[in-house]
């Protein structure tokens, strides 16, 4: 597949062109080679104001739209329904599309309802087929021990079950959770939840497998994006860059028959899971790098421009050297692609909001993810994007220091205490404090954007840096004032703490001074394909069965839930009234 520009729109070509063969020179874009099999998008418009001293960012990675749509399709593949088939299949209703009939029959001993196929006479029922389980009481017990920080060893013990009848539970678990949130998630999908605005805040969070041979020591690093609301806390995706259904073996002999590493990286079939060679490349290439020491020796001029170019160019998402590996199951996925799966997930999930405001952390991939899938969107005025850039390193007694001279702060303005102000008029004072910072935007680096040093500090958040990506010049003072005073990754950050916090597998691992930067946890998974079902499971439970000190939810506070959900209710998916 190839890409054209036309009146200034880039437009996909499909057929008559030849892989990296271009119709006809542009006045506007033309494509640049970046690296091994590797090539950019470059807006001639934009080097031109680049040469002239203004900071903008003139190229973009070219990426596979199919490796993209492969992305979506696996991390919103819980959305889709599963219809009944006739398990005839010489049945005419798989043969040639005739209408399945069915009439209800009774129900099988595990209790599932049983059908009829009016076409053929074959009987079939709705059962997934999951093994029955003969002590199903104690799954309840499962899901609250996942959720309870308790490990999985401890869980066998407690449960007086084998290991692998707590791993085809947790299978088990899963597929109930993936149904019933896809059934509550479904009416965004039809319109029936109606959202004029939503203000989301969108973050990584990395997670580490550990080693499964003495003889190989490196560590397994998996990415997780994810997305909530700022209003309500509901996450809406929670996505890792791993794949448990592929093969790397089957992917590597596909690369080989059709010859994939002579092709540039965007035509590739295979462009969306790491191969073993480009991934040892990409390791090579990062133990090249600069260590620390040696920079101190680069002279102060050449470490600010290092600086000031990794606020424009396009760096790498992934942060491989000889202490990571790929996964010994399943296949690893390009960050960028998870990301930009991630967002088409998330506008798909969207189509019937009114307006979105994206708040994201500035990290390398995600504006340009956010950007290229919700272009259409922000040409309408429907979408606005923001960077979120919050110091990191503040201690405890730093963040209630830099809380106290806020508080001082809003006293001095108000004439009262904060604790005494109402939420309308702290928002009030806010408000006004970030239109007055307006005034006064900086440049970080290189960066393209102006931003905004935020004027009073939280816990969370004791010291932060906004900056918009989209054009916000249409709306008001105030208006944009309202903008970025919700700035905040809060929601998904929470999200991600309370995660460590309450799943075992997903606690964060530690690092010694003797284990020569490898990692390894008595509690962390082997199989990276529990990362991915303990976080799924546990989003749907945080979402819809997790209270806060009012008792309420997030999805009773979006609107998908009256009230907290008992985990019978997901365990069981499907034995009730939905």
């Amino acid at each position: 597949m190839s890409v054209v520009v036309e009146n200034n729109e880039i437009q996909q070509v499909t057929g008559g062109l030849k892989e990296g063969q271009a119709r006809k020179a542009h006045v506007v874009y033309k494509t640049s080679g970046t690296g091994k099999g590797e090539a950019s998008l470059v807006c001639k418009l934009c080097s031109a104001r680049k040469a002239d001293g203004e900071p903008v960012q003139v190229s973009f990675m070219m990426k596979s739209n199919q490796a993209v749509n492969e992305e979506y399709h696996r991390i919103s593949a819980y959305l889709e329904s599963d219809e009944l088939k006739c398990r005839n299949r010489e049945c005419p209703t798989n043969l040639n599309g005739k209408p399945l009939k069915l009439k209800k029959r009774g129900f099988t001993k595990a209790g599932h309802q049983r059908y009829q196929c009016l076409t053929c006479g074959k009987s079939l029922t709705d059962s997934d087929g999951s093994r029955t389980h003969r002590r199903a009481e104690i799954n309840l017990r499962l899901f609250d021990l996942l959720v309870s920080k308790v490990p999985l060893r401890k869980i066998a013990k407690l449960l007086h079950i084998s290991q692998k009848t707590i791993y085809d539970k947790i299978d088990f678990i899963h597929s109930q959770c993936m149904k019933f949130v896809a059934e509550r998630e479904q009416r965004l999908l039809d319109g029936k939840l109606k959202l004029h605005r939503l203000y989301l805040s969108t973050d990584r969070q990395v997670q580490i497998t550990n080693w499964v041979k003495r003889e190989d020591k490196r560590n397994t690093e998996l990415y997780g994006i994810g997305t909530a609301c700022l209003k309500t806390g509901y996450v809406f995706a929670f996505n890792f860059n791993f794949d448990h259904h592929e093969l790397q073996e089957d992917i590597e002999a596909y690369a080989r028959f059709v010859n994939d590493s002579a092709r540039p990286k965007h035509h590739r079939d295979t462009a969306r899971v790491w191969l073993e060679e480009e991934f040892e490349e990409a390791a090579k290439r990062a133990m090249k790098a600069p260590t620390v020491a040696a920079m101190d020796l680069i002279d102060a001029a050449a470490q600010k421009a290092k600086i000031d170019e990794a606020f424009n160019e396009n760096l790498a998402s992934e942060d491989f050297d000889s202490s990571t590996r790929l996964p010994a199951k399943g296949v690893l996925v390009h960050n960028e692609y998870t990301m930009l799966g991630h967002f088409l997930h998330l506008k798909h999930l969207f189509r019937h909001v009114g307006k979105t405001r994206f708040y994201m952390d500035q990290d390398a991939g995600m504006k340009n993810a956010y950007l290229s899938i919700f272009h259409n969107e922000i040409k309408a005025g429907n979408s606005d994007g923001f960077l979120v850039r919050s110091e990191k390193g503040f201690t405890v007694d730093d963040k209630r220091r830099a809380l106290a001279e806020t508080n001082a702060l809003i006293r001095r303005l108000t004439g009262v205490p904060r604790k005494q102000l109402s939420s309308r008029d702290f928002i009030k004072v806010v408000t006004a404090l970030v239109g007055e910072a307006l005034n006064n935007m900086v440049r970080i680096g290189n960066s393209p954007e102006l931003w905004l040093r935020y004027p009073i500090a939280t816990m969370p958040e004791p010291e932060k840096v906004v900056a918009a990506i989209t054009d916000i010049s249409r709306y008001e003072l105030q208006h944009k004032a309202h903008l970025y005073r919700k700035a905040s990754l809060h929601a998904i950050d929470r999200f991600f703490m309370v995660a460590r916090r309450d799943v075992n597998l997903l606690e964060r691992p530690f690092h010694s001074a003797t284990n020569q930067s490898r990692v390894w946890n008595g509690y962390s998974p082997y199989d990276p394909a529990m990362l991915t079902k303990l976080g799924d499971i546990y989003r749907v439970y945080y979402n819809y069965v997790n209270i806060n000190d009012k008792r309420e939810t997030p999805a009773m506070r979006l609107g998908l839930a009256n009230g907290p959900v008992a985990t019978e209710k997901i365990v069981y998916y499907g034995k009730y009234e939905k």
